[in-house]
């Protein structure tokens, strides 16, 4: 999957520099690392490669004899079989907006048709009466983002710190299908629904105290709580996965559904023991396979 571009030679280091390159023979997306036909248009997409090692043991081997496995060196882990009748893919791709930007459009690339994705990820969550372990739903999405410009020594006296968006939504079938598979598997008493926070930082825009850094996030969970009431969880990805599947083109052709295992609780302080979570991991990961090989295309 390496080239080098050196004087003399023709061939360089990779083509489409300004849509979405490629590079080699066959052609292979820069960062995810694939070619046409090696992601399904079923994915679960973790953030954590051990995630994706996890639930690529629900898989079963396609026609070449074993799962399809390829580790692109920029990161992204793609497991690619067949689960209950249908293929479907399992990708880790890190954390934040810049990498599930990469996921979607790079994706989209390499895969002929109708999408579905799910994320699987962890979380703090923001409500006290949500227990560590379970599994949160997000019914939508806001993004909150440093305002860089105010913490120029330049920038107008009125500019907030950070900023907070409008709702962004997901696919209405497909959520409510993640919902009915994970309750299944988990209990309801496991499983919660509301809105979802996605935050630029793990640090400043997730409202965490650092001396070492100016931040004037003090006041910033109690802000985005007093817009969003609902707001039960506070992650990096899930506001990217459902404002591109809604930008996609042709419009419909992409749909999204969230969820996260509530790994601490941001206002006891309580984290998850790791029996809790893998158990979570592994049964909600299994429930959504179920819930996105059920799904129509």
């Amino acid at each position: 999957m390496h080239s080098e571009a050196c004087i003399g030679q023709k061939k360089s280091v990779y083509e489409g520099t300004n849509a979405v390159p490629r590079s080699g023979d066959p052609g292979r997306v820069l960062h995810l690392g694939l070619t046409d036909g090696e992601l399904a248009n079923r994915v679960i997409v973790v953030g954590h490669h051990t995630r994706a090692d996890l639930l690529s043991g629900f898989l079963e081997a396609e026609d070449s004899g074993s799962v399809f496995k390829l580790a692109s060196d920029r990161g992204f882990l793609t497991y690619t079989g067949q689960f209950a009748g249908e293929r479907l893919s399992v990708v880790s791709i890190g954390m934040g907006l810049a990498m599930m930007d990469f996921f979607l459009r790079e994706a989209r690339a390499v895969v002929k048709g109708p999408m579905a994705v799910v994320r699987l990820g962890t979380c703090g969550c923001l409500q006290e009466h949500v227990k560590v372990g379970n599994v949160s739903v997000a019914d939508g999405s806001a993004l909150v983002q440093r305002n860089y410009s105010h913490f120029d020594s330049q920038s107008p006296a009125h500019a907030k710190p950070y900023t907070i968006s409008e709702l962004c939504l997901p696919d209405a079938e497909l959520t409510s299908t993640v919902i009915a598979a994970l309750r299944e598997a988990l209990g309801g008493e496991k499983v919660n629904e509301g809105t979802n926070l996605t935050a630029d930082s793990f640090y400043s825009s997730q409202g965490r105290a650092d001396s070492a850094f100016n931040d004037e996030n003090s006041q910033l969970i109690g802000e985005v709580l007093d817009r969003y009431p609902k707001a039960i969880t506070m992650e990096m990805e899930t506001f990217q996965l459902f404002h591109l599947a809604r930008s996609c083109l042709p419009k419909g052709t992409m749909r999204a559904a969230a969820c996260v295992v509530n790994v601490a609780n941001r206002p006891t302080g309580e984290v998850v023991g790791e029996e809790a979570l893998r158990l979570a991991e592994s049964e909600g990961g299994k429930a959504l396979m179920k819930a996105l090989a059920k799904l129509q295309l």
